[in-house]
């Protein structure tokens, strides 16, 4: 029996309610049997492979020791995972995994099957092999483990030679056949490191700050030739952490806009927030509701927690945890990034027109920020580039605090890292950069937008050079009316931006603060997280917003604002 053939028709046919990213998983697994026809394509499904995958994982029992009987949702990741084959080595095709859902659908209990198949089942590499649970606390990579070691404990009451053939203890499962052993380790470098790891499983990656963990994990297995990198989570609140960041890139290979054979991907979510009060859609992110005894229990839980939230008016907590959507929990957010991505173009040719350059200067810990806009045909296109200070601690410790890859980003073209032994931002770099700018593009510079702290430099060296200079004085009177205005712009797509995953950071990072007559400034949430290219781009807009209204509209929007009838 096909089981992965019968759960992608079934959902494809709308017999089974699944959201769009399951539906796209379900057409790529049926373009790639297509394509496993054709010599051209290196990979091939075997489905004695994958049925003796599920066979295996039913011989253990339940959670509370009962005979366990997978549901379609599951053969079918089990099918995926060990039925696809690489053509040439008979290897497993998928070296990486990514598979969300909402809290209590199985998560736990399907990390500890994967593991248990690693162990026993899988023949490469044939001894040493290396099964790392790890998550954020010890206590949560040994919550799969646990679930692990108690169903080979199960197992090993009914069958002799596995009773023989393994030694589970607390903090190791060791196969002596093979001489291998599955393990549960806390996600810090110290304790992954030395790891190959042939298969390394990540709960909860929502709650990780940065991808280091990730990286450790994955280049312990370079050499190995049938691994597997599974993230295994619930979306999260962090819309600048790393699994948001996959979350977006996994996305694409779903769509085509990406290639990765042998990325494998399976997200249950809603495709919606207004799904969450129609229960008839809950299945999109709760798989398990399949199942008609788990759906008795499961809904009127559900619905009485959506009650309550509606009720609180707190939504978003429950959106990530039970319907699995990546949702900005912060109710002083000045734009969420769903808002933001909106807005997203490709990057136009701006050549020979006019540009809006906004300035924001640092020494060290924060970053130097130039961001501009370019005023095109009905809209603002805005981008940014930052300068990055190391002077305490280095760019590890800078990007650690930060909670952003600042390495990435430089690879992206979205930042310079300082090359000063000191650690300091070189400003001759900086201006350097906004010359070459200019040039490169024949922009006609309208203004140099600058927040006058430490510009005292930059100054003379853009007036030697004829360029218009207009300082935009920090706080709530110069910067309370295009603090709205940018906000109410980049909804009615007057202000288009591309891809920039350091604009993306500071724009999440930003809140709004209020004066003492209730005015809109914003402001960083936390002291750690940066917001300087949103701000040097604030700076520019504060002098740009009037060039994509006319005179009229303009003042007219102006005196709406300052009237009585505005609020924010």
């Amino acid at each position: 029996m096909n089981w992965a053939k019968e759960y992608t028709d079934k959902v494809l046919a709308g017999d089974i309610v699944a959201g769009k990213k399951i539906k796209q998983a379900a057409r790529r697994y049926r373009r790639d049997i297509k394509a496993s026809k054709s010599a051209d394509f290196p990979y091939y499904f075997d489905e004695d492979k994958a049925a003796k995958a599920i066979e295996f994982v039913e011989l253990m029992p339940a959670r509370d020791g009962s005979v366990l009987k997978l549901e379609l949702f599951q053969k079918w990741l089990l099918s995926e995972l060990f039925g696809w084959r690489d053509k040439e080595t008979g290897n497993r095709r998928y070296d990486r995994a990514y598979i969300s859902m909402a809290r209590k659908n199985g998560k736990s209990y399907l990390m500890a099957s994967i593991g248990a198949l690693y162990l026993l089942l899988e023949d490469k590499p044939a001894r040493n092999k290396e099964i790392v649970y790890t998550a954020n606390t010890a206590a949560q990579a040994r919550i799969a483990y646990g679930m692990m070691a108690s169903g080979l404990r199960q197992v090993t009451k009914v069958s002799p030679s596995l009773r023989q053939r393994l030694k589970i203890n607390r903090d190791e499962i060791r196969d002596l056949e093979t001489d291998s052993k599955a393990v549960p380790l806390a996600s810090d470098l110290h304790s992954l490191d030395g790891w190959v790891g042939d298969l390394a499983v990540v709960d909860e990656f929502a709650l990780a700050r940065t991808n280091e963990i990730y990286n450790v994990l994955k280049s312990g297995q370079i050499n190995s030739d049938n691994s597997l990198l599974a993230v295994i989570s619930t979306a999260g609140p962090n819309l600048n952490g790393p699994m948001y960041q996959e979350y977006k890139f996994v996305s694409q290979v779903l769509t085509g806009k990406q290639k990765a054979d042998r990325y494998f991907i399976a997200i249950w979510e809603q495709d919606s927030r207004d799904e969450v009060f129609d229960p008839a859609t809950w299945e999109k992110s709760n798989p398990l509701l399949a199942n008609k005894e788990r759906a008795r229990t499961m809904i009127p839980s559900l619905q009485a927690d959506v009650d309550l939230a509606a009720k609180r008016n707190n939504l978003a907590p429950l959106l990530i945890k039970n319907f699995n959507m990546f949702v900005q929990a912060r109710a002083d957010s000045y734009i969420s990034l769903t808002d933001w991505n909106k807005a997203t173009v490709e990057e136009p040719d701006t050549t020979s027109r006019d540009v809006f350059l906004g300035i924001d200067l640092s020494k060290s810990s924060d970053l130097t920020s130039v961001s501009w806009l370019n005023p095109m045909n009905g809209y603002l296109y805005a981008d940014s580039f930052s300068f990055v200070g190391t002077k305490y601690g280095g760019i590890a410790d800078k990007s650690k605090r930060d909670g952003f890859d600042y390495v990435a980003g430089t690879e992206r073209g979205e930042c310079s890292i300082t090359k000063l032994d000191s650690g300091m931002i070189d400003y001759d770099e900086v201006l350097n950069f906004i010359l070459d700018m200019i040039d490169r593009h024949q922009w006609t510079v309208k203004a140099i937008c600058y927040d006058p702290y430490a510009m005292g430099y930059l100054i003379p060296e853009f007036e030697k050079r004829n360029l218009p200079m207009v300082e935009v004085r920090q706080g709530v009177r110069t910067l309370g009316i295009p603090t709205v205005r940018f906000r109410d712009d980049l909804f009615n797509e007057h202000i288009k931006h591309r891809q920039n995953e350091l604009l993306a950071y500071a724009v999440n990072n930003a809140i709004l603060k209020y004066d003492a007559n209730n005015n809109p400034m914003i402001d960083k949430a936390r002291n750690a997280t940066k917001i300087d290219p949103i701000a040097a781009l604030m700076n520019a807009y504060t002098v740009a917003m009037d060039s994509i209204t006319t005179a009229e509209n303009s003042e007219e929007l102006n005196r709406f604002y300052a009237s009585d009838n505005f609020s924010f």
